[in-house]
């Protein structure tokens, strides 16, 4: 049997190494990650004297949602999260800013804020839980759940249930995300038409 010196083998070692690093690393290129935020609307003006507060409570999402990834439902069954396309903050931390900030547009007369520990007696106690959040493979977003306000002086309580589908204007995940945002409008204006008619 031929015996290799210790610097070829070491020689060899080190070559088969590198050709090794280098076959993982153009199996696993690096991605390119995107953020995404939901979009803004433009600050409401507040009434001087706002006739009634609201308290938004924190909203809750359904377990698969509570992720930095944007997710997809693939068919009638199917979710997957996405791989480098990401929220830039949690999901439930912007939907809670969202949800206050088009609250507030939409009811001039009411000053809408999230919740506090010494909160007014008198303020309405908004719910929102989201059981779906997500794009679709066939071209539009989707937000459902359900949410509950609490009206303090009647100790009345609305309840809805939701569900929203926009259609995407283009393919891409910014438009998913203004597609979600418009959900996001019609939900608020749901509850502020239910405000306003109490």
């Amino acid at each position: 049997m031929m015996k290799i010196p210790d610097t070829r083998l070491r020689y060899l070692l080190l070559i088969m190494t590198c050709l090794s690093l280098s076959a993982c690393l153009s199996i696993n290129k690096p991605v390119k990650t995107e953020r995404y935020s939901l979009p803004e609307v433009s600050p409401a003006v507040q009434a001087a004297s706002a006739t009634q507060i609201l308290v938004l409570q924190p909203v809750v999402l359904a377990d698969f949602l509570d992720t930095d990834r944007i997710v997809l439902q693939i068919d009638d069954i199917s979710l997957r999260p996405t791989r480098d396309h990401l929220w830039a903050d949690a999901l439930s931390s912007q939907l809670d800013r969202a949800v206050i900030s088009r609250l507030a547009k939409q009811l001039p007369n009411t000053q809408v804020m999230h919740r506090l520990a010494n909160q007014p007696a008198t303020a309405m106690q908004l719910h929102i839980k989201i059981d779906q959040f997500q794009g679709h493979m066939n071209g539009y977003a989707i937000a459902s759940g359900q949410w509950q306000l609490l009206l303090p002086n009647t100790h009345k309580v609305v309840s809805r249930a939701f569900k929203f589908e926009t259609p995407l204007n283009e393919n891409g995940y910014p438009a998913l995300v203004r597609a979600l945002g418009n959900n996001i409008d019609l939900l608020a204006s749901q509850i502020s038409l239910a405000i306003s008619s109490q």
